[in-house]
């Protein structure tokens, strides 16, 4: 094993301990009891929408893909034509249960691409992915996104266990922060994708924008099989006081986690807890027509 190997497996084992001692403050998983076979949990975290060229995106989804360009005009009507939305999804996946049997916690990174025409039928709307950063010392996770295609590198973050930091110096926590880096990145010189933000009033986009995109089920390289991620937005953990937040951030990403590296500013989104429930290694055709209902 390499010196740099070496550095990176310690630099796991000691995150795996400090995961272990930290606490994280996301709130237990509420719906647990009421779907007792399903895999439920919270996903803690920022979610935002990040404009990018649609030529970048069209080179990013697969050619045989189409792009779903009424949809995106329906649900995003202000967004120029030649914008595409990626979709940036930083989170905790909190308290995950299934079957009486627990999942320890995990923070995940990734940047996806929404409204592909993944069945081609010219109308159900499906979230493309391919780089994706997951808690290293999580193997269940890790093993779990790479069934469906995702590349996935193992990472390490900051802050270890929560959806988000306080910026030093920052009055009251008004600025925020999370940083994911990949766990062979022992110096952690700088961040494969990062975030800052803070709270605004004045968000483009509504809440409903991202029940929909959110609630799109997610494929990657894998030709057969989806994942159907619902994020619920009537549970416990996303009303008051827990209730979402609209954002304004400025963002980074480093390639191959973007087509280039990148960085955004005036991003918007929500940070946010939610509720989900996930089924596992769907059959993609059997998801035709799937429209998410709150």
């Amino acid at each position: 094993m390499s010196v740099r190997k070496l550095y990176a497996a310690a630099a796991v084992v000691a995150l795996s301990n400090a995961t272990l001692l930290c606490k994280t403050q996301s709130q237990p998983n509420p719906i647990a009891a009421d779907y007792p076979n399903d895999p439920t949990g919270t996903v803690n975290g920022t979610i935002a929408i990040l404009p990018i060229p649609y030529s970048i995106a069209r080179s990013i989804i697969p050619s045989e893909y189409p792009i779903l360009t009424r949809a995106i005009s329906s649900i995003l009507p202000h967004l120029p034509a030649d914008e595409y939305p990626a979709f940036l999804q930083l989170d905790i996946d909190h308290d995950v249960q299934a079957s009486g049997i627990s999942i320890p916690d995990f923070l995940q990174a990734k940047i996806l691409f929404p409204f592909v025409d993944r069945l081609g039928d010219g109308y159900t709307s499906m979230m493309y992915g391919s780089q994706g950063l997951i808690s290293a010392d999580n193997l269940v996770a890790v093993v779990g996104s790479s069934v469906y295609g995702y590349v996935v590198t193992g990472g390490t973050f900051d802050p270890p266990c929560d959806a988000y930091g306080c910026v030093e110096g920052s009055e009251d926590c008004e600025e925020k922060y999370f940083n994911a880096y990949s766990a062979l990145d022992i110096l952690r010189e700088q961040p494969k994708i990062g975030i800052n933000f803070t709270t605004t009033d004045n968000s483009p986009y509504s809440l409903d924008v991202f029940k929909n995109i959110t609630n799109q089920p997610q494929f990657s390289a894998n030709k057969l099989l989806c994942d159907q991620f619902i994020r619920l937005f009537n549970s416990s953990v996303t009303m008051p006081p827990y209730a979402p937040q609209a954002i304004r951030a400025q963002v980074s990403a480093v390639a191959p986690f973007f087509a280039q590296t990148t960085s955004w500013s005036d991003v918007y989104g929500f940070q946010l807890d939610n509720a989900f429930i996930e089924h596992n290694l769907v059959q993609c055709d059997s998801l035709q027509g799937y429209q998410f209902t709150d």
